[in-house]
């Protein structure tokens, strides 16, 4: 497949289709390279910082792909050859680092990844998205050979065509003169470019700590001054204190060194010291968020009441706070594509419903008991999202051997009987590129269904901010119909506590885990960590349907269905049909931080329906 455009190049690389990039043209937002830049010496840095800078420096932004070799063809650049770089020889902090420190000033939500082509090498990725205009023109130290960051000249790069060159002195006199992109302020650009350069301390800074804004600058001078006494130094500053995300931020960095510090602040916090790297990564984190506000959208590192903290380069886990998508955290989580962190949102139980709720639930003959779990995951990696028939091939037949099918059999086998499912077929809610309904039955010996096991999903379409919806269930249809078909089974077919808790664990690998990988923009290696688009949520529920089999009128209870007695005592026990709730959380937890998580989930669910001697131990 050949893409066209910014946009659609980005989607194919990120779902790892590097193939698409062959035929196409080199251009303003496209420059490939066959080889790693040496960031050992001085050339290659500063070879990485002006095409990098290139690109800001347009309307659009760009692509950097190392890992292609191009022919010359009537003077164009055609992307003719994939040769993947071997791994051991890219430093993704090393990639970051030289982009931070020497591109002036610094960039927006950049992103340095990998791409695994087999055999330890692979496609690096570097792209720049568009730069806001009122931060352009962006400048590097002019190249001076050395190891050491220049001090005193910039020098501004340009795409020209397919290529980049230099502004020369009069064009960026011109710029001066007429003010860059219309805004009457192109000397107070250019001056700020010159300032960001590390001058000697014997000049006047160009910025000032704490910035001029006055609602924050005496709390960022008192931080600053507090973490001298603890002997921490966050060097010069090298922006103004700018409002962002739920608060202010402003960056510092010593002369000489490559990364720096951000100094963030928010309401009802003290400031925080992070490190630029984690910054940057929070930043790539939340990229993905529709309004391109990736510090509204995740927040902050957290701030206590009795220190500025310090958030140092080798952290392993920051807390997130103030951010639209609630409270949350960064997790370091090693990635072959160099996605070195995940955003995971605070698992936060609670009984709100979504739109997604009663999806697929509208049947005629409501089911007797129906237990589910339900994923909503809004990836923003998943814009052109689709199925397609090579994945069902290789994924359904793995049905009957999953952890949903093997808790069906169970269920069965527990009750006396050796009751196997039937194949797994196309359901009743359609299949095609945008969605799936697969269902496997037992039934009674007249052909009454008795049990169910279902798996349904939805993908969003191409115009629309919707998430993927992913559902995992089983039913008894009907409990006669049930004792049927067992034959000779016990007299209480009632499900246990423990098989609530074993059915939410294999429902919540199904939906959350093993359905997601079918989709071809999202994908087993897309699926940890991924880019966001809103906060992943699980729903957890169980519920009573239909009339009761022999008390004809009678609406059955989840007493009837479920049984209660080791929750204990409720005074809502005698009226309940349904237990339900809903918490955040994102794909790819391991076995046991998963298991941990829904149980504390279901103790949270008892306690919201009156079981408020329930502990973890029942689950």
């Amino acid at each position: 497949m050949t893409v066209s455009g910014l946009e659609r190049a980005r989607q194919a690389l990120r779902r790892g289709d590097v193939d698409a990039l062959l035929g196409e043209r080199e251009c303003a937002w496209l420059d490939v390279k066959d080889g790693v830049y040496r960031l050992d010496q001085p050339k290659g840095a500063d070879e990485l910082a002006k095409d990098v800078t290139a690109f800001a420096n347009t309307p659009h932004g760009g692509l950097l792909v190392v890992g292609f070799a191009a022919r010359k063809e009537h003077g164009e650049e055609i992307i003719e050859v994939l040769n993947p770089v071997p791994r051991r020889l890219v430093n993704f902090d090393q990639y970051r680092q030289v982009i931070a420190a020497r591109v002036l000033p610094a960039l927006r939500d950049v992103t340095v990844e990998w791409i695994d082509c087999g055999n330890d090498a692979g496609v690096l990725v570097i792209d720049i998205p568009a730069q806001p205009r009122s931060s352009q023109l962006f400048a590097v130290p002019a190249p001076a050979g050395a190891a050491e960051v220049g001090k005193i000249a910039v020098a501004v790069p340009v795409r020209d065509g397919d290529g980049t060159r230099w502004l020369r002195p009069h064009e960026i006199r011109h710029f001066i003169g007429l003010g860059y992109a219309n805004s009457g302020d192109g000397d107070d650009k250019l001056a700020a470019l010159l300032a960001a350069i590390q001058a000697p301390r014997d000049e006047q800074p160009k910025y000032v700590v704490g910035g001029t804004d006055p609602r924050w600058s005496g709390v960022l001078r008192k931080a600053v001054s507090d973490l001298a006494e603890m002997r921490f130094v966050l060097g010069d500053p090298i922006s103004d204190a700018d409002s962002i995300g739920p608060g202010v931020a402003q960056h510092f960095r010593e002369p000489g060194q490559q990364a720096g510090w951000v100094l963030c602040a928010q309401p009802r916090y003290r400031p925080v010291a992070v490190a630029e790297e984690i910054w940057q990564a929070l930043r790539e984190q939340g990229s993905g968020a529709p309004d391109s506000d990736a510090l509204g959208a995740l927040g902050f590192p957290s701030g206590v009441s009795a220190f500025v903290r310090i958030v140092g380069r080798d952290a392993q886990t920051v807390r997130l706070s103030g951010g639209r998508w609630g409270r949350g955290r960064l997790l370091r989580w090693p990635d072959p594509r160099g996605r070195d962190w995940r955003w995971e949102p605070h698992p936060t139980p609670s009984a709100m419903t979504s739109a997604a709720t009663r999806s697929w639930t509208g049947s005629l003959n409501p089911p007797q008991l129906r237990a589910r779990v339900l994923a909503i995951l809004p990836f923003a990696d998943a814009g052109d999202a689709k199925l397609t028939p090579s994945a069902l091939d290789e994924t359904l037949p793995l049905m009957p051997s999953s952890a949903l099918g093997r808790f069906t059999t169970m269920l069965s086998s527990r009750r006396g009987g050796n009751l196997a499912p039937s194949a797994w077929v196309p359901g009743a809610h359609g299949n095609a590129s945008d969605r799936l309904s697969q269902i496997s039955s037992i039934t009674a010996p007249d052909g009454e269904p008795a049990l169910s096991a279902e798996v349904v999903m939805t993908l969003p379409l191409e115009s629309h901010g919707s998430a993927v919806i992913t559902c995992a269930e089983v039913r008894v249809e009907n409990f006669d119909a049930w004792s049927k078909a067992l034959n000779d089974p016990v007299t209480d077919l009632r499900w246990s506590v423990d098989e609530l808790v074993e059915f939410m664990g294999a429902a919540w690998v199904t939906a959350a885990e093993m359905l997601p990988q079918l989709i071809e923009a999202v994908g087993p290696e897309l699926m940890t960590p991924s880019f966001w688009g809103g906060v992943p949520r699980m729903e957890l529920s169980i519920s009573a349907e239909s009339p009761h089999s022999h008390e004809p009128g009678r609406q059955l209870l989840l007493a009837d269905v479920l049984d209660l007695d080791p929750l204990g005592h409720s005074d809502r026990r005698d009226q309940l049909t349904e237990l339900f709730v809903s918490v955040p959380s994102a794909p790819g937890l391991n076995p046991d931080s998963r298991r941990r998580l829904i149980r504390s989930v279901l103790v949270a669910m008892a306690h919201s329906y009156g079981f408020m001697h329930v502990q973890e131990n029942v689950f």
